[in-house]
Parts: C-alpha cells; sequence; structure tokens
C-alpha cells in the first residue's frame, strides 16, 4: 500500500506541474524563466514516477532486494545467483516439534529436503536459462536433479516463474519421498506400524532476500515450502511413545529451543545444535509465510 500510495502521490504532483508549465506556456509568456524552472522540476520527478512504477511490480520480498542490488550496481546481469529450493514438514507432538540430523552438519531440522526436477525439466532449464549444477554440494545419486542450482541473475525471475508453473518436477501433490527416506530407511518408524497413507496440508512459502552467502559464496535466494503432516491418533502416538526413547536419529524441540538454535544459557549449552532454516515450520511463523489460503486441502498419499 505505501508503494501504492507514493505512486500516486508523484504522479498528482507531475500532473500538476505539468498543468501549470502549459497554462504559463499558453497564457503568460513573460514567465518563461518560471516556465523554465517547472520543467527542470518536471524532469527532475518523472524518473522518480518510472522507479516508483517499476517497484510496484517487485510484489515479493526478494524481487524489491534484487532490484536493490542491481541499482547499487552489485548485481550484474550474467552474475551468479545459487538458489536452494526445498520443502519441509512440520510435525508436532504435545508442542513439541519433531526434527531429525543433517547428514552433512548433524544439527537437527525438518524432515523434507529439496524438490527434485526430471529429466526433461533439467532440459529445459539448460538450453533456455544455462542453468549449471550448485558446484559446492557434489552431485551424486542422492543429490542429482535437486533445486540446488546456479542461475544468472537475468534469468532468475522466469526461473521461479517457471519453478511455479511447470508439471516436471516433484510438487505437493505427493512429497512421500522425504518422508519415506528420512523416517523409515533409517529406521526410527517402521512403514507397517505407521499405516498406508501420509496426510499433510500447504502452511505458505519462505523465501529469503536475495543475500550473500558466506559459505557458498555466491549471493542466494533460498525457498522453503512449509507442509503440516496431519497425523491420525495412532500415527501421533507413535512418535510420542518416541519421546521417552533416547536416539541421536531424531529430536523432539520446543519453539524456545528451535529460536536459539539448541543454544541455553540456562543449561551452559553454547554450541547449537539446531539448524537455522528449522524456525521457518514453527507455528507461530506462519503468518509470515506467502502464499498462504484461507483453507488448504488435506493431501493424502498412499504410501507404496
Amino acid at each position: 500500500m505505501k508503494k501504492v500510495a507514493k505512486l500516486v502521490g508523484l504522479s498528482i504532483i507531475l500532473l500538476i506541474l505539468i498543468f501549470v508549465s502549459t497554462l504559463i506556456d499558453q497564457k503568460y509568456l513573460s514567465f518563461a524563466v518560471i516556465n523554465k524552472v517547472l520543467t527542470l522540476f518536471i524532469g527532475a520527478w518523472f524518473p522518480k514516477l518510472i522507479r516508483y512504477s517499476v517497484d510496484l511490480v517487485d510484489n515479493d520480498n526478494w524481487k524489491a532486494s534484487q532490484r536493490k542490488l542491481e541499482r547499487a550496481g552489485i548485481l550484474k546481469k550474467n552474475t551468479i545467483i545459487r538458489i536452494s529450493f526445498a520443502y519441509l514438514f512440520r510435525i508436532k507432538v504435545d508442542g513439541k516439534y519433531f526434527l531429525v540430523p543433517n547428514t552433512r552438519s548433524c544439527k537437527y531440522q525438518p524432515v523434507g529436503g529439496a524438490y527434485k526436477f526430471c529429466n526433461e525439466e533439467a532440459q529445459y532449464l539448460s538450453s533456455s536459462m544455462s542453468i549449471e549444477n550448485d558446484d559446492r554440494v557434489p552431485v551424486n545419486k542422492t543429490t542429482k536433479n535437486d533445486y540446488r542450482l546456479l542461475v544468472k541473475d537475468k534469468y532468475l525471475r522466469a526461473f521461479v516463474k517457471r519453478f511455479d508453473i511447470t508439471e516436471d518436477r516433484e510438487n505437493g501433490s505427493n512429497l512421500s519421498r522425504e518422508f519415506e527416506e528420512e523416517i523409515f530407511s533409517t529406521g526410527i518408524l517402521t512403514k507397517k506400524s505407521f499405516g498406508s497413507h501420509l496426510s499433510y496440508k500447504y502452511c505458505g512459502r519462505h523465501m529469503t532476500d536475495i543475500q550473500y552467502g558466506s559459505i557458498f559464496e555466491h549471493y542466494e535466494l533460498l525457498l522453503a515450502d512449509v507442509f503440516e503432516v496431519q497425523l491420525s491418533e495412532k500415527q501421533e502416538e507413535l512418535f510420542r511413545n518416541l519421546m521417552d526413547k533416547k536416539s541421536d536419529k531424531y529430536y523432539f524441540a520446543t519453539s524456545d529451543e528451535i529460536k536459539s538454535f539448541g543454544v541455553s544459557t540456562v543449561t551452559n549449552k553454547f554450541t547449537d545444535n539446531i539448524a537455522t532454516h528449522t524456525p521457518k515450520i514453527i507455528t507461530e511463523n506462519t503468518e509470515n509465510l506467502s502464499k498462504r489460503e484461507k483453507t488448504s486441502p488435506i493431501i493424502e498419499i498412499a504410501l507404496k
């Protein structure tokens, strides 16, 4: 709304200046000096009007951050942007969030991972946008076709738009892959005890501004779609029973623990053991997610 108000205000001022300038030019030729001054004012205001009109199109924070970096000369057309697009499951039982360790950092994080794309999409992205694999993460059988990629700044908006519309990628209609890998394949629960169906609903999307990441040494854009698992009474009891068993395969964290990344001055625990992206799933942060829907349908997947 602030952008719209600013644009309307500038437009009104510009129209008044143009009207006054025309009036003086037509009726009061002796006021040539005043007219020249008004012309200078119009020349100064018009670029601002164009700029705010462009800003109005940047209806997402990440787009505004991109435009700001471009105007500052920090991002060029061929500047490489690292993207990491993922989905995260909120699994909440008795006020605590179920987390699993990251295979690389060993820090606890939500169940989930990078979206994957099909070979057809890989060919399209490579030929149309010169997309390359993230060279900081080794490409192997596990990471192949992950949405961890390097995109040139000039293609970034088209890439995000393509991500939202393409059918040649993993999407919300079936996200059982990571759930099965991180819950069943690790032996935390068995598929037989859990049951034949997984249900979840879409909560919204977290998208960062474009910022420089010192770890990967690239400007980055990070996307995370949050889905809340809808546990049946039986499934909820299975997770509740896990709380009584000590294991390094999982961790149940409170909201406060997640917000402090596991650090506690009360217990003199100064080493963080919870990944920095984990707060995206906590319930109180749902209002900060974009693309939220008033009524999100329950998606039910048959587990094979």
